[in-house]
């Protein structure tokens, strides 16, 4: 692929030869600290991504809440009728 888009333009080519960047040298490998950093800042996976995309799991996320707050509430009512 043999694209340049100074070919035509020998004005602008002549121009931006006469400029030349240093590029500072930088250690390419991060710290460990960095690193672990960068692992802490990292965006995490929804778990409820797979629920929420189908209209079944979006109405279990709204039962089952409900049924373990019933559940929950019944057991201390069958522990009293045991006891």
């Amino acid at each position: 692929m043999d694209q340049d888009p100074f070919r035509e333009e020998h004005f602008l080519r002549k121009k931006m030869d006469e400029y030349h960047v240093e590029i500072p040298d930088f250690p390419m490998k991060p710290r460990p600290w960095e690193r672990w950093i960068d692992f802490l800042a990292s965006p995490a996976k929804n778990p409820f991504e797979s629920f929420l995309s189908t209209a079944s799991g979006i109405l279990l996320l709204k039962i089952v809440p409900i049924i373990g707050a019933i559940f929950l509430t019944l057991i201390p009512i069958f522990l009293n009728f045991i006891g």
